[in-house]
């Protein structure tokens, strides 16, 4: 342990430091209080654990994860993005034995730029690995008071695992429990989810998209889920209920 505490402290030193050196006071635009920040924007991060990568990798699987584990906990949002990278390599270990301590960890990011990093890459593999079990933890944070793990729920049905179209009736139904979600970062998260869900069943979640128009569902979802749309698609999904309905009559005659 003691090894992993100054493997710690050296990556905090640098990121200090850079810190200190940056006109930003945190890694990314995030509002909620309990974020912690050095002010390190990505690029930088990504350069820090570059520096320390052989080290890290020179360490037993077991020491990364741990160390990983401690960097996430310690809620400074540049060292949980430094336990991502290390991570990346080693998504096998969160087997279903040990989804309540991913759970725990994952209760650790109190911001967008985490939540959505860490779904896009970490989750997504661990979804892909045990798509039973998974879905059992992801269907408990669509449902969570934590507004970040409700994002979670979304968001992870968005790039990759959107366009593969293995989990749209699942992802559905995940966004479907959020449209009437009151945050505006929860709201876009199911609007991005919709708009990636299109790139493997278009015809349905423009259907889907319309019904929740006509339904008065916050424009923070549907605009965001057609911001891929263009001409008559865009303009259909826009329309009034009355003025789909006379086209529909225009059209038949």
């Amino acid at each position: 342990m003691d090894q992993i505490i100054s493997f710690q402290h050296a990556i905090i030193k640098d990121l200090e430091t850079a810190g200190r050196a940056s006109p930003y006071t945190a890694d990314a635009n995030e509002p909620d209080p309990r974020y912690k920040s050095y002010g390190v924007r990505a690029k930088e991060t990504k350069a820090i654990f570059t520096k320390h990568r052989p080290t890290i990798r020179s360490l037993p699987p077991d020491q990364q994860i741990d160390l990983a584990k401690t960097l996430i906990r310690s809620k400074f949002g540049e060292q949980q993005s430094i336990a991502l990278f290390i991570l990346q390599k080693h998504t096998s270990y969160f087997s279903p034995s040990r989804f309540a301590e991913l759970d725990s960890l994952i209760r650790c990011l109190h911001g967008w730029s985490k939540i959505d990093a860490f779904t896009g890459s970490l989750l997504r593999d661990i979804l892909w690995q045990h798509p039973a079990e998974f879905s059992e933890l992801v269907r408990s944070w669509n449902n969570d008071p934590d507004m970040w793990l409700r994002r979670a729920s979304v968001v992870l049905f968005t790039r990759k695992v959107a366009k593969s179209g293995q989990f749209n009736n699942f992802a559905l139904e995940m966004c479907h429990n959020l449209i009437h979600a009151k945050e505006d970062l929860v709201q876009k998260g199911v609007g991005w989810a919709l708009k990636d869900l299109m790139r493997s069943d278009k015809e349905r979640i423009k259907s889907y998209v319309r019904q929740l128009r006509q339904q008065g569902v916050s424009s923070v979802i549907t605009l965001y889920a057609i911001r891929d749309l263009k001409g008559e698609e865009r303009s259909n999904i826009l329309a009034k209920p009355s003025s789909i309905t006379t086209q529909s009559t225009i059209d038949h005659k």
